[in-house]
């Protein structure tokens, strides 16, 4: 006689489970992507989710979900581009989480702004069945390439650089105009043959903060002409200011400061160590850039300024770089 197997279906419901997940933890928005997300899942498919965070969530939390909650869950944190499973430490990477979204052909199931989504709700019951042993989704551990038009799209959506492409992330971006700073500040009189005006001005012998600030505008604003000049306020060392740079509106800030002598540098210190609180205030920034023009006779320890100061948390980074003059 042929054996009959009958499965235990246990009912999950994705929307209670959504709701209760935000708000124990901290993240911005859940997505479902996979066999459940294109409905093509058996009792026997994983629950892929995207989670994208707003402050640090540990792996173990999540998996301790799994093992609490539901064992059909499968977790992958997304944030700067890559989503990454808290299991097994599989990823996959592309420009931004917008590209990884429609790599996976996710769809979003909630957000901290309106919960559950309405056009989710056709996702809001899954079933499984009891006696599976859930092997995780493991990701390919690649990253994806961007077509140049997609690149400068995707750029472009988040109001950064596309024409020219100056680079495809902050930190490349950053890189990049650095070079421009480092370059602006050591034009010599070598630089300037014949009797032009060039040969007395501020560009041989910069001797103060507007001066440096001056020049690097001079050497950017014709390369990226969506660089902005005290335009966009934000909040530094708990006073409120007008940027000395902007790209992006206020995604991306530039911050210089000249240290001339010792007097300058604890002046400087005590605005770098201010920085703890700047995304506190500022949640719309994505991107400081810190650049402080220095003589030796300020002796900073650039090394050391650059480790201290420098700062990456789950939503923003901020990067302190110390140029000799």
């Amino acid at each position: 006689m042929e054996q009959v197997v009958s499965w235990t279906k246990i009912d999950f419901d994705l929307q209670a489970y959504c709701t209760d997940f935000g708000s124990r933890f901290p993240v911005s928005e859940i997505y479902l992507f996979g066999s459940r997300r294109h409905q093509t899942g058996s009792l026997r498919s994983d629950i892929d989710l995207l989670v994208i965070p707003t402050e640090n969530i540990r792996p173990s939390d999540l998996r301790a979900e799994v093992t609490n909650r539901c064992k059909a869950l499968d977790f992958f944190i997304l944030e700067r581009g890559t989503a990454r499973s808290v299991v097994n430490d599989s990823y996959i990477s592309a420009l931004d989480n917008e590209a990884i979204i429609s790599r996976c052909d996710a769809v979003r199931v909630w957000s901290a702004g309106s919960g559950f989504e309405e056009g989710a709700k056709v996702f809001a019951n899954q079933s499984f069945a009891e006696h599976v042993d859930f092997r995780q989704t493991v990701m390919p551990n690649i990253v994806i390439q961007m077509s140049y038009s997609d690149l400068q799209r995707s750029l472009g959506q988040r109001g950064l650089p596309t024409d020219p492409v100056v680079g495809e992330t902050e930190p490349e971006i950053a890189d990049r105009l650095l070079r421009v700073a480092r370059e602006a500040a050591s034009f010599r009189l070598r630089d300037f043959p014949g009797s032009g005006n060039a040969r007395k001005s501020f560009l041989i012998s910069p001797s103060s903060e507007y001066d440096y600030q001056d020049i690097f505008w001079v050497c950017a604003k014709p390369w990226v002409s969506s660089i902005l000049r005290e335009v966009t306020e934000v909040v530094i060392d708990g006073q409120k200011k007008k940027s000395d740079f902007s790209v992006a509106s206020s995604r991306f800030i530039i911050e210089m400061k000249y240290a001339a002598d010792k007097n300058d540098k604890r002046e400087i210190q005590k605005t770098l160590e201010g920085l703890k609180h700047f995304y506190t205030h500022n949640a719309n920034v994505q991107f400081l850039l810190f650049i402080i023009y220095a003589r030796k006779e300020a002796d900073i320890d650039a090394g050391a300024w650059e480790r201290m100061f420098s700062d990456r948390t789950s939503h923003a980074q901020t990067m302190v770089r110390v140029i000799e003059v």
